[in-house]
Protein backbone atom coordinates (compact mmCIF):
# COMPACT_ATOMS: atom_id res chain seq x y z
CA UNK A 1 0.00 0.00 0.00
CA UNK A 2 1.27 3.24 -0.75
CA UNK A 3 0.53 6.80 0.60
CA UNK A 4 0.40 10.66 0.19
CA UNK A 5 1.94 12.83 2.20
CA UNK A 6 1.08 16.31 3.67
CA UNK A 7 3.53 17.92 1.13
CA UNK A 8 2.17 16.05 -1.48
CA UNK A 9 -1.38 17.00 -0.87
CA UNK A 10 -0.70 20.82 -1.14
CA UNK A 11 1.53 20.73 -4.15
CA UNK A 12 -1.25 18.46 -6.22
CA UNK A 13 -3.91 21.16 -4.85
CA UNK A 14 -1.88 24.06 -6.02
CA UNK A 15 -0.57 22.30 -9.29
CA UNK A 16 2.79 22.33 -8.70
CA UNK A 17 3.12 18.57 -8.81
CA UNK A 18 1.77 15.84 -10.68
CA UNK A 19 0.68 12.50 -9.45
CA UNK A 20 3.52 9.67 -10.34
CA UNK A 21 3.00 7.79 -13.61
CA UNK A 22 1.70 4.04 -12.57
CA UNK A 23 0.35 5.67 -9.93
CA UNK A 24 -3.69 6.34 -11.18
CA UNK A 25 -4.99 9.97 -11.37
CA UNK A 26 -5.03 13.37 -9.05
CA UNK A 27 -7.03 15.93 -10.79
CA UNK A 28 -6.90 18.74 -8.42
CA UNK A 29 -8.47 22.32 -10.00
CA UNK A 30 -8.97 25.42 -7.55
CA UNK A 31 -10.13 28.76 -7.62
CA UNK A 32 -10.23 31.46 -5.18
CA UNK A 33 -12.01 34.40 -4.48
CA UNK A 34 -11.45 38.06 -3.62
CA UNK A 35 -12.20 37.48 0.35
CA UNK A 36 -9.40 34.54 -0.30
CA UNK A 37 -12.04 31.59 0.11
CA UNK A 38 -10.63 28.38 -1.58
CA UNK A 39 -12.35 26.17 -3.97
CA UNK A 40 -11.08 22.91 -5.20
CA UNK A 41 -12.30 19.99 -7.28
CA UNK A 42 -10.68 16.62 -6.34
CA UNK A 43 -11.53 13.98 -9.07
CA UNK A 44 -8.78 10.93 -7.75
CA UNK A 45 -8.35 7.25 -9.36
CA UNK A 46 -5.63 5.12 -7.97
CA UNK A 47 -3.90 1.96 -9.01
CA UNK A 48 -3.20 0.92 -5.97
CA UNK A 49 -4.89 0.80 -2.05
CA UNK A 50 -3.56 4.43 -0.90
CA UNK A 51 -3.58 6.31 2.46
CA UNK A 52 -3.31 9.60 1.93
CA UNK A 53 -2.46 11.97 5.30
CA UNK A 54 -2.23 14.91 6.26
CA UNK A 55 -0.04 15.39 9.34
CA UNK A 56 -0.93 18.99 10.08
CA UNK A 57 -2.79 21.94 8.25
CA UNK A 58 0.57 24.20 7.69
CA UNK A 59 -0.14 26.20 10.56
CA UNK A 60 -3.51 27.35 9.01
CA UNK A 61 -6.87 27.64 11.15
CA UNK A 62 -9.89 27.32 8.58
CA UNK A 63 -13.02 26.55 8.09
CA UNK A 64 -13.45 23.52 5.81
CA UNK A 65 -16.38 22.10 3.55
CA UNK A 66 -16.09 19.12 1.81
CA UNK A 67 -19.06 17.49 -0.82
CA UNK A 68 -18.62 13.74 -1.15
CA UNK A 69 -19.64 13.41 -4.81
CA UNK A 70 -19.49 9.95 -5.29
CA UNK A 71 -18.38 7.49 -3.29
CA UNK A 72 -18.76 6.41 0.83
CA UNK A 73 -15.98 6.79 2.50
CA UNK A 74 -14.47 6.45 6.34
CA UNK A 75 -12.36 9.99 6.90
CA UNK A 76 -10.62 10.60 10.34
CA UNK A 77 -9.92 14.13 11.82
CA UNK A 78 -7.21 13.93 14.66
CA UNK A 79 -4.57 11.28 15.44
CA UNK A 80 -5.81 7.95 16.02
CA UNK A 81 -3.20 7.18 18.58
CA UNK A 82 -4.22 10.35 21.18
CA UNK A 83 -8.04 11.47 22.29
CA UNK A 84 -10.15 13.58 20.56
CA UNK A 85 -9.89 12.06 17.07
CA UNK A 86 -13.36 11.85 15.08
CA UNK A 87 -14.25 8.87 12.39
CA UNK A 88 -16.82 10.13 9.87
CA UNK A 89 -18.26 7.76 7.64
CA UNK A 90 -19.39 10.40 4.67
CA UNK A 91 -21.62 8.75 2.79
CA UNK A 92 -22.25 10.10 -1.28
CA UNK A 93 -24.04 12.63 -1.61
CA UNK A 94 -23.17 14.17 1.93
CA UNK A 95 -21.67 17.52 2.60
CA UNK A 96 -19.64 17.76 5.93
CA UNK A 97 -18.21 21.29 7.50
CA UNK A 98 -15.66 21.19 10.41
CA UNK A 99 -13.10 23.16 11.09
CA UNK A 100 -9.20 22.69 11.08
CA UNK A 101 -7.41 24.00 13.50
CA UNK A 102 -4.33 22.30 12.49
CA UNK A 103 -5.40 18.74 12.93
CA UNK A 104 -3.92 15.47 11.10
CA UNK A 105 -6.81 14.11 8.67
CA UNK A 106 -6.35 11.22 7.02
CA UNK A 107 -8.65 9.12 4.18
CA UNK A 108 -8.23 5.30 2.85
CA UNK A 109 -8.64 5.40 -0.72
CA UNK A 110 -9.32 1.62 -2.61
CA UNK A 111 -7.67 0.79 -5.88
CA UNK A 112 -9.16 1.20 -9.28
CA UNK A 113 -12.34 3.55 -7.81
CA UNK A 114 -13.14 7.12 -9.03
CA UNK A 115 -13.55 9.47 -5.70
CA UNK A 116 -15.02 12.84 -6.41
CA UNK A 117 -14.84 15.88 -4.26
CA UNK A 118 -15.93 19.54 -3.90
CA UNK A 119 -14.66 21.64 -1.24
CA UNK A 120 -14.04 25.11 0.34
CA UNK A 121 -11.48 26.61 2.91
CA UNK A 122 -11.74 29.84 4.61
CA UNK A 123 -9.81 31.43 7.38
CA UNK A 124 -11.78 30.60 10.40
CA UNK A 125 -11.07 34.80 11.36
CA UNK A 126 -12.92 35.22 8.00
CA UNK A 127 -15.70 32.74 8.84
CA UNK A 128 -16.12 34.73 12.34
CA UNK A 129 -16.38 37.88 10.41
CA UNK A 130 -19.52 36.47 8.64
CA UNK A 131 -21.45 35.36 11.04
CA UNK A 132 -20.63 38.96 13.20
CA UNK A 133 -21.92 40.65 9.95
CA UNK A 134 -25.43 38.27 9.72
CA UNK A 135 -26.41 37.04 13.10
CA UNK A 136 -27.11 37.82 16.48
CA UNK A 137 -24.63 37.26 19.53
CA UNK A 138 -26.87 33.79 20.18
CA UNK A 139 -27.31 32.78 16.53
CA UNK A 140 -23.33 33.28 16.27
CA UNK A 141 -22.43 31.34 19.21
CA UNK A 142 -24.80 28.37 17.98
CA UNK A 143 -23.31 27.90 15.44
CA UNK A 144 -19.82 28.16 16.34
CA UNK A 145 -20.47 25.62 18.55
CA UNK A 146 -22.08 23.31 15.83
CA UNK A 147 -19.12 23.84 13.39
CA UNK A 148 -15.87 23.99 15.57
CA UNK A 149 -16.29 21.64 18.07
CA UNK A 150 -16.78 18.72 15.91
CA UNK A 151 -17.36 17.08 11.97
CA UNK A 152 -21.25 17.78 11.03
CA UNK A 153 -22.58 15.98 8.23
CA UNK A 154 -25.73 16.64 6.30
CA UNK A 155 -27.46 15.79 2.53
CA UNK A 156 -26.27 17.91 -0.19
CA UNK A 157 -29.31 19.46 -1.64
CA UNK A 158 -30.30 20.34 -5.33
CA UNK A 159 -29.50 23.69 -4.48
CA UNK A 160 -26.18 22.88 -3.28
CA UNK A 161 -25.61 21.06 -6.66
CA UNK A 162 -26.73 24.27 -8.35
CA UNK A 163 -24.79 26.63 -6.83
CA UNK A 164 -21.73 24.15 -7.05
CA UNK A 165 -22.25 23.87 -10.84
CA UNK A 166 -22.32 28.06 -11.12
CA UNK A 167 -19.17 27.78 -9.40
CA UNK A 168 -17.13 25.50 -11.95
CA UNK A 169 -19.11 27.68 -14.82
CA UNK A 170 -17.96 31.46 -13.29
CA UNK A 171 -15.09 31.56 -16.10
CA UNK A 172 -18.17 32.47 -18.40
CA UNK A 173 -18.66 35.67 -16.86
CA UNK A 174 -15.01 36.92 -17.72
CA UNK A 175 -14.26 39.94 -15.67
CA UNK A 176 -16.78 39.79 -13.44
CA UNK A 177 -16.08 36.21 -12.39
CA UNK A 178 -14.50 37.37 -9.15
CA UNK A 179 -18.01 39.12 -8.30
CA UNK A 180 -19.80 36.16 -8.77
CA UNK A 181 -17.05 33.90 -7.49
CA UNK A 182 -17.73 36.10 -4.11
CA UNK A 183 -21.24 36.13 -3.90
CA UNK A 184 -21.77 32.42 -4.59
CA UNK A 185 -19.08 31.10 -2.25
CA UNK A 186 -20.97 32.67 0.35
CA UNK A 187 -24.24 31.46 -0.83
CA UNK A 188 -23.43 27.56 -0.27
CA UNK A 189 -21.44 28.45 2.83
CA UNK A 190 -24.99 30.04 4.14
CA UNK A 191 -26.67 26.98 2.28
CA UNK A 192 -24.61 24.68 4.32
CA UNK A 193 -24.83 26.49 7.66
CA UNK A 194 -28.92 26.16 7.09
CA UNK A 195 -28.91 22.64 6.58
CA UNK A 196 -26.67 21.79 9.71
CA UNK A 197 -29.05 23.63 12.04
CA UNK A 198 -32.04 23.39 10.25
CA UNK A 199 -32.36 19.27 8.80
CA UNK A 200 -32.00 16.73 11.55
CA UNK A 201 -29.93 13.56 10.76
CA UNK A 202 -31.53 10.85 8.28
CA UNK A 203 -34.59 13.65 7.84
CA UNK A 204 -33.81 13.98 3.73
CA UNK A 205 -32.51 11.08 1.83
CA UNK A 206 -29.36 11.03 -0.04
CA UNK A 207 -29.64 12.53 -3.31
CA UNK A 208 -28.12 10.46 -6.34
CA UNK A 209 -24.95 11.75 -7.65
CA UNK A 210 -24.23 11.24 -11.60
CA UNK A 211 -20.63 11.23 -12.56
CA UNK A 212 -18.61 14.68 -13.06
CA UNK A 213 -18.87 14.48 -16.83
CA UNK A 214 -23.14 14.08 -16.42
CA UNK A 215 -23.09 17.03 -14.33
CA UNK A 216 -21.04 19.09 -17.00
CA UNK A 217 -23.54 18.44 -19.86
CA UNK A 218 -26.33 20.11 -17.73
CA UNK A 219 -24.40 22.56 -16.89
CA UNK A 220 -24.05 23.65 -20.79
CA UNK A 221 -27.64 22.68 -21.25
CA UNK A 222 -28.46 25.36 -18.28
CA UNK A 223 -26.01 27.74 -20.03
CA UNK A 224 -27.52 26.89 -23.45
CA UNK A 225 -31.44 27.76 -22.15
CA UNK A 226 -30.40 30.77 -20.41
CA UNK A 227 -28.80 32.20 -23.65
CA UNK A 228 -31.15 30.77 -25.85
CA UNK A 229 -34.66 29.89 -24.03
CA UNK A 230 -36.62 30.29 -27.75
CA UNK A 231 -35.21 27.50 -29.11
CA UNK A 232 -36.89 23.97 -28.98
CA UNK A 233 -35.35 21.59 -26.07
CA UNK A 234 -38.18 18.41 -26.55
CA UNK A 235 -37.03 16.10 -23.70
CA UNK A 236 -36.39 13.12 -25.72
CA UNK A 237 -34.20 15.06 -28.00
CA UNK A 238 -31.88 16.73 -25.75
CA UNK A 239 -31.58 13.41 -23.45
CA UNK A 240 -30.40 11.74 -26.97
CA UNK A 241 -27.80 14.52 -27.68
CA UNK A 242 -26.72 13.83 -24.42
CA UNK A 243 -26.60 10.13 -24.60
CA UNK A 244 -28.82 9.37 -21.37
CA UNK A 245 -32.40 8.47 -21.15
CA UNK A 246 -35.11 10.76 -21.13
CA UNK A 247 -36.20 9.54 -16.80
CA UNK A 248 -32.51 10.38 -16.10
CA UNK A 249 -32.27 13.73 -17.64
CA UNK A 250 -35.21 14.92 -15.79
CA UNK A 251 -34.31 13.45 -12.74
CA UNK A 252 -30.60 15.25 -12.99
CA UNK A 253 -31.93 18.42 -14.03
CA UNK A 254 -34.62 18.29 -11.17
CA UNK A 255 -32.02 17.16 -8.80
CA UNK A 256 -29.07 19.78 -9.51
CA UNK A 257 -31.52 22.58 -10.11
CA UNK A 258 -34.69 22.17 -8.15
CA UNK A 259 -36.56 22.62 -11.50
CA UNK A 260 -37.95 20.50 -14.08
CA UNK A 261 -36.55 20.77 -17.62
CA UNK A 262 -40.00 22.41 -18.78
CA UNK A 263 -40.36 24.23 -16.34
CA UNK A 264 -37.29 25.90 -15.77
CA UNK A 265 -37.41 26.34 -20.24
CA UNK A 266 -40.85 27.82 -19.39
CA UNK A 267 -39.28 30.14 -16.70
CA UNK A 268 -36.39 31.51 -19.09
CA UNK A 269 -39.17 31.90 -21.77
CA UNK A 270 -41.07 34.27 -19.45
CA UNK A 271 -37.94 36.10 -18.25
CA UNK A 272 -36.88 36.82 -21.98
CA UNK A 273 -40.32 37.31 -23.37
CA UNK A 274 -40.63 40.08 -20.20
CA UNK A 275 -36.79 41.77 -21.19
CA UNK A 276 -38.31 42.38 -24.96
CA UNK A 277 -41.28 44.16 -23.41
CA UNK A 278 -39.85 46.40 -21.18
CA UNK A 279 -37.88 47.28 -24.16
CA UNK A 280 -40.10 48.85 -25.97
CA UNK A 281 -40.00 47.87 -29.47
CA UNK A 282 -42.04 44.46 -29.20
CA UNK A 283 -46.09 44.03 -29.17
CA UNK A 284 -47.02 41.38 -27.38
CA UNK A 285 -47.45 38.60 -29.95
CA UNK A 286 -43.68 39.89 -30.80
CA UNK A 287 -42.62 38.86 -27.68
CA UNK A 288 -44.00 35.99 -27.28
CA UNK A 289 -42.76 34.71 -30.64
CA UNK A 290 -39.50 35.76 -29.84
CA UNK A 291 -39.21 34.08 -26.67
CA UNK A 292 -40.43 30.60 -28.35
CA UNK A 293 -44.74 31.15 -27.53
CA UNK A 294 -46.52 30.27 -30.31
CA UNK A 295 -50.37 29.98 -28.76
CA UNK A 296 -51.07 33.62 -27.47
CA UNK A 297 -53.50 32.08 -24.53
CA UNK A 298 -51.18 29.71 -22.38
CA UNK A 299 -48.62 32.99 -23.33
CA UNK A 300 -50.93 35.73 -21.02
CA UNK A 301 -51.64 32.64 -18.59
CA UNK A 302 -48.31 31.41 -18.14
CA UNK A 303 -46.97 35.00 -18.22
CA UNK A 304 -49.84 36.32 -15.24
CA UNK A 305 -49.04 33.01 -13.48
CA UNK A 306 -45.27 33.74 -12.86
CA UNK A 307 -45.48 38.42 -12.93
CA UNK A 308 -48.97 38.58 -11.27
CA UNK A 309 -49.86 40.53 -14.55
CA UNK A 310 -51.14 40.02 -18.09
CA UNK A 311 -48.61 40.86 -20.50
CA UNK A 312 -50.77 43.73 -22.42
CA UNK A 313 -51.06 45.59 -19.12
CA UNK A 314 -47.28 44.92 -18.45
CA UNK A 315 -47.27 46.87 -21.22
CA UNK A 316 -49.40 49.80 -20.48
CA UNK A 317 -47.31 50.13 -17.26
CA UNK A 318 -44.41 50.35 -19.05
CA UNK A 319 -45.45 53.08 -20.50
CA UNK A 320 -47.51 54.66 -17.99
CA UNK A 321 -44.08 54.94 -16.21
Amino acid sequence: MQSLTTEDLYNYMNGKKSLPEGMGQAEIKGKKSESDISYYRWDLEFLQDMDAKKTDNSGKDEIQIIFNLNRNIEWVVGNKEVDGHQIVNMKKGEVCIYRNNNYETSMHYDKGVKFQFKSLQMKTEKFRDFLNSFFSREEKKKIENMVCTEVKTTVITPDMYRILSEIDSADRYKEFQYVFLEMKMFELIAMVLYAITYNEPGENDVLPVSDNNEIKKLAKLRETIQLEPYNDYCAPEVASELNMSVSKLNRLFRQLYASSLHSYVEEQRLEYAAGLLMKGNYTVTEAAIQAGYYHMSHFSKKFKERFGITPKKFCERKVLK
